[in-house]
């Protein structure tokens, strides 16, 4: 990834089959690593904001209403197996 997700748009982004893992952070409940680079989904207050920001290296890339189907989220542990 050249320039910290100056070459993915948004649509880019939601493709990409990214591997969540969860963080225990109430803010920043999931990251993973794309080309070396840590991004993070910051959860925001929802209704009145996007439900999610996605963030590469501390910088806000994209807003996200919805989870992308691209995306693999991790299991809930709270939910059971």
């Amino acid at each position: 990834m050249a320039e910290r997700g100056g070459e993915f748009t948004h649509d880019t982004f939601r493709a990409l089959p990214l591997e969540w893992e969860l963080t225990g952070d109430t803010e920043f409940p999931y990251r993973c690593r794309l080309d070396g680079a840590l991004c993070r989904l910051r959860l925001n207050d929802f209704p009145a904001e996007p439900l999610y920001s996605l963030m590469i290296d501390g910088t806000a890339v994209a807003d996200l209403e919805e989870w992308p189907a691209a995306w693999l989220r991790p299991a809930d542990p709270d939910q059971g197996a």
